[in-house]
C-alpha cells in the first residue's frame, strides 16, 4: 500500500511524455514545455511568460510585482556563481515559500508551501493521473495522505506515516521515506543554489519574464554525489539511500533557475528530483518569507506504516 501511495504521489509532477526541459529547446533560450504552457494553479503562477532573449544590455532584472526584496545593484552582470550564491543568501534569509509545480504533462501539477528552515516542514497537494494525493514533512516523520476509501480501511484515519530515520536500515517504507527525502531535498531553494553554484557546470541562458517579473536564466549541471554532499542534516545511510534513489534516472542532475533583480529564485527546473521519472518537474516560488506554517496531523487521524503490517 505504502509504495502505491508513494509511487503516484512522487510521479505526479514528472509523468507525461516530451523532451526533458532542461536540454533541447531550452538551450536555445526557449522556456521549458511546462513553462510554456503558463499554467496556473490556484491562481499562483507556475510557469513562465514567453522568452524576452537577452533584453537590454546592462538591464538588471526587476523584482516580481509585490516582491519587498530591494534590487541587488549589478546582480544581471554577475558571473553564474556569484548570482546563485547571492540567491542562497537570499533565499536562505526568507526561510518559506508558497509553492506551485508542474511537470510535464497537463493532469500532473500541485501547490503547497514549505519552510526550509530548521526544523523543515513541507506541504503539498498534488494531481496525479490516479485522482488527488496529499504529501506533507514535519521534523523527521514523512505522512502521506489517503482517501476516503483507503481510510475506512485504516479505521477512518487518513494519513500514513513514515520515518525517516528508518530509511536505509531494512524498515518497513524505508524506501519510500528515501525517495521522498530526495525529493524534498532537491526542492530546498538554498540547498540547490549553493551546490550548483560550488559544484555545477553553469552557464547563463539569458534574460526571460516569469511570473511578471524580468529574471536571469542559469543552468547548472551538477554530479548526483555533489547535490547530496550539500544537503544538511542527512544521516550517511540516508544520504546513501539518496544518492542511489537519484543514481536510477541518471548520474547527474541538471537544473535551470530563474532569479529576479532582488536575487529571488522565482522558478526552477530540474530533470531529476528522485521521484522515479526522467521528466522535469518546474517549482515557482511565491509568498517569500510568509509562507502558511506547516503542521503535523491529529495523532488520531494518523496510521504508522509499520503498524499497518502488523
Amino acid at each position: 500500500m505504502s509504495a502505491l501511495l508513494a509511487a503516484g504521489l512522487l510521479a505526479a509532477c514528472g509523468s507525461g511524455g516530451g523532451s526533458t526541459a532542461a536540454k533541447g529547446d531550452q538551450a536555445a533560450g526557449g522556456a521549458s514545455p511546462s513553462v510554456r504552457a503558463g499554467a496556473t494553479t490556484g491562481g499562483a503562477p507556475t510557469g513562465a511568460a514567453p522568452a524576452t532573449g537577452s533584453g537590454a544590455p546592462g538591464t538588471a532584472p526587476a523584482t516580481a510585482p509585490g516582491s519587498t526584496a530591494a534590487p541587488i545593484p549589478g546582480l544581471a552582470e554577475k558571473a553564474p556563481k556569484e548570482l546563485l550564491l547571492a540567491s542562497a543568501t537570499v533565499m536562505q534569509q526568507a526561510g518559506s515559500a508558497k509553492l506551485t509545480m508542474t511537470g510535464t504533462s497537463a493532469e500532473a501539477g500541485g501547490t503547497g508551501a514549505y519552510s526550509w528552515k530548521a526544523p523543515a516542514a513541507f506541504e503539498l497537494s498534488l494531481n496525479t493521473p490516479e485522482g488527488p494525493g496529499k504529501l506533507l514533512v514535519t521534523a523527521d516523520q514523512l505522512y502521506l495522505g489517503v482517501d476516503e476509501e483507503t481510510a475506512a480501511g485504516f479505521g477512518g484515519k487518513h494519513w500514513l506515516k513514515l520515518d525517516t530515520k528508518s530509511a536505509g536500515q531494512g524498515a518497513p517504507g524505508g524506501e519510500d521515506a528515501g525517495s521522498l527525502t530526495a525529493m524534498l531535498q532537491t526542492l530546498n531553494p538554498a540547498v540547490q543554489l549553493t551546490a550548483n553554484a560550488l559544484g555545477g557546470k553553469l552557464s547563463k541562458v539569458g534574460s526571460e519574464q516569469v511570473g511578471g517579473a524580468s529574471t536571469v536564466h542559469l543552468r547548472s549541471e551538477l554530479p548526483v554525489e555533489a547535490l547530496v554532499a550539500g544537503m544538511p542534516g542527512l544521516s550517511d545511510q540516508l544520504k546513501q539511500l539518496v544518492t542511489a534513489t537519484l543514481k536510477k534516472n541518471r548520474p547527474s542532475v541538471t537544473t535551470d533557475f530563474w532569479i529576479n533583480g532582488g536575487g529571488e529564485l522565482v522558478q526552477q527546473s530540474s530533470d531529476n528530483v528522485g521521484n522515479g521519472s526522467k521528466e522535469p518537474v518546474t517549482v515557482g516560488y511565491t509568498a517569500l518569507g510568509s509562507a502558511p506554517q506547516v503542521t503535523a496531523p491529529a495523532a488520531g487521524d494518523v496510521m504508522d506504516f509499520a503498524d499497518m503490517l502488523k
